[in-house]
């Protein structure tokens, strides 16, 4: 329906329960009038009479076809302004139900990540952890607030860290007494270094987590106390290549002689 069909619909709506009110009314109350007068009521009464009526319901139409734009406007405007409520009061609860849900898993990643600021587990041990089974879970949450370049860094840094150490440990305990001391000395002192840049790390992480401005600032701190307590070390080469043994007293490679 058009514009100008839904002004015309407003002021008629109605009009015929209006025209039959005022007929019954003028109907009635003329015929009373005279009654009570003792005078009838002739044909120019009701004539005057039945013009009066009409001129009521057609100057109640026209008056409501005349301001039919501004109720219509008015409607409109209550309408706009139910839905903008609705609207907002459905977006505040989605924010607030993501800010809740947000809060939770930084407040639990906080709390998943404590211990590894405590880890102190002999390399015998260590090497019986599973890095994927224990990084897996954290990884699920910890991908949320990979957008925090600060963050990122500190988590690339800890699963780094990690797994390395864990890596050089089952080094140590597979290879055994085959290490040359030389290079056992450098694999532990290398274990030790990556255990300690993962505490860092750790700590880092539950800093930033639980909104500690000062996190950049300290773990820079401890990272920079561990370049110089371990300058001996080569950083540069990859842990893997650490955990090698020389050529020498490596296990012979039967594969190709079965073949």
């Amino acid at each position: 329906m058009g514009y100008l069909g839904k002004c015309f619909h407003r002021a008629f709506a109605g009009s015929v329960l209006f025209t039959d009110k005022v007929s019954i009314v003028g109907g009635v109350l003329a015929p009373a009038i005279f009654f009570a007068r003792g005078e009838a009521m002739d044909s120019a009464y009701q004539g005057y009479v039945a013009w009066t009526i009409l001129a009521v319901v057609g100057g109640g139409i026209a008056l409501r076809l005349v301001t039919a734009p501004y109720f219509m406007w008015k409607d409109d405007q209550k309408e706009i302004a139910e839905l903008r409520k609705t609207i907002t009061n459905t977006s505040v609860k989605r924010r607030q139900f993501f800010e809740e849900t947000f809060l939770a898993e930084r407040a639990n990643l906080a709390k998943s990540m404590v211990k590894f600021t405590v880890v102190d587990l002999p390399i015998i041990q260590l090497a019986t952890v599973n890095p994927d089974a224990e990084l897996k879970p954290l990884t699920e949450v910890a991908a949320l607030f990979l957008a925090d370049s600060h963050f990122k860094r500190y988590w690339g840094n800890f699963c780094s860290g990690f797994r390395w150490a864990i890596e050089g440990s089952k080094f140590m305990v597979e290879a055994g007494a085959k290490i040359p001391e030389e290079q056992k000395r450098e694999v532990a002192t290398r274990i030790i270094y990556d255990l300690a840049a993962m505490k860092a790390s750790a700590e880092a992480l539950v800093a930033i987590l639980t909104e500690d401005l000062q996190h950049s600032e300290d773990y820079q701190k401890k990272i920079d106390e561990l370049q110089i307590t371990y300058s001996h070390l080569d950083r540069e080469i990859l842990p893997g290549t650490r955990w090698d043994l020389p050529s020498s007293l490596s296990t012979p490679n039967t594969a190709s002689d079965e073949q």
